[in-house]
């Protein structure tokens, strides 16, 4: 029995061990996020985009987004959307560029896409998520 015990250790380990190895890349990370009121989904940092799904009113995010560019100060270039999706891209003050891609996952589910800058930059795509998520939250 001692025996048993021993094998399941060792292979829990060793499945931990590969979990860890494959999460460990910096291309990918997942996270669950929660909202009150409004439903996020997760999101995902990948190739320097911040991915993350919110569940509600495609029209509602729409507005969410636009009014989050409007209070970081960001100056919209570009507004296109359609049934299935958006794109804005702006320039911050400091002449960064901001690249946000919105994708209809279902009626009542987008991906949205936040890139800053030519490589991405994390903690500013973060940002702009929260402002858009604490708009989408009151509207």
């Amino acid at each position: 029995m001692e025996t048993a015990m021993k094998f399941r250790k060792q292979r829990t380990m060793l499945l931990l061990c590969y979990l860890l190895m494959g999460l460990s890349g910096c291309a990918v990370v997942i996270a669950t996020v929660v909202g009150a009121g409004v439903g996020f989904g997760t999101y995902k940092y990948v190739d320097g985009n911040l991915q993350r799904d919110y569940i509600g009113p495609p029209d509602t995010l729409w507005e969410a987004t636009l009014t989050a560019m409007d209070d970081l100060k960001v100056a919209s270039e570009v507004k296109e959307r359609d049934y299935f999706g958006g794109l804005i891209k702006g320039i911050m003050h400091d002449g960064t560029k901001i690249t946000i891609k919105m994708k209809r996952l279902e009626d009542n589910s987008t991906e949205v896409g936040v890139r800053v800058g030519v490589f991405g930059n994390r903690k500013r795509s973060e940002v702009i998520h929260n402002k858009i998520a604490e708009n989408f939250k009151k509207a």
